[in-house]
């Protein structure tokens, strides 16, 4: 078990890594669009639709990294004077939506971007870039978030049963300061 929650944790903060860095083009394509159409009066017909897809594609994939690093919005007004075993329960109780949301994500989007990416899709807009790539970025993203979402449920269920952390070996030098 802790090899798998090691290699998908490893995975995913690596993948999260590439994929911040996705902000840097859509930047520049936004300052780009900016100064073409304010300071040349030439706007392009590229750079909105570039950047919608660069930053759908950093705002997806970096879904499971933001998963990782307990980045989402809680709302533990009760939550937080419970007891770490207790809130593991509740998490255990309480991922059931998580599950159905990523389940529901997976099944949708796969049939979605495959027929994409089989039909070689693209936009219907002037410029007409591919939409297949932008399309399979959500199920894999989907999968990431799966995958990171079970080993905060394994992490979970073992301090419920247990009492006790779950301490991976990469935790413990990280707790240390190495």
């Amino acid at each position: 078990m802790t090899g798998f929650i090691q290699f998908v944790d490893a995975m995913v903060d690596r993948i999260g890594k590439i994929a911040s860095f996705l902000i840097y083009p859509t930047m520049l394509v936004l300052v780009y669009e900016v100064v073409m159409r304010y300071y040349f009066t030439r706007p392009t017909i590229w750079a909105h639709e570039t950047s919608c897809m660069l930053y759908g594609a950093h705002f997806i994939i970096g879904g499971a990294y933001a998963l990782q690093k307990g980045a989402f919005v809680s709302v533990e007004a009760f939550y937080m004077r419970f007891s770490r075993r207790t809130q593991a329960i509740l998490d255990l109780i309480t991922w059931t939506m998580f599950y159905i949301f990523v389940g529901t994500l997976i099944w949708k989007s796969v049939p979605w971007a495959w027929e994409s990416f089989t039909a070689n899709e693209f936009s219907d807009s002037t410029w007409g870039p591919y939409v297949w790539p932008i399309k399979l970025s959500i199920p894999f993203a989907a999968f990431l978030m799966l995958l990171q979402g079970m080993t905060k449920t394994i992490k979970d269920a073992y301090l419920a049963v247990t009492g006790r952390e779950l301490v991976l070996a990469t935790n413990a030098g990280a707790a240390d300061g190495n």
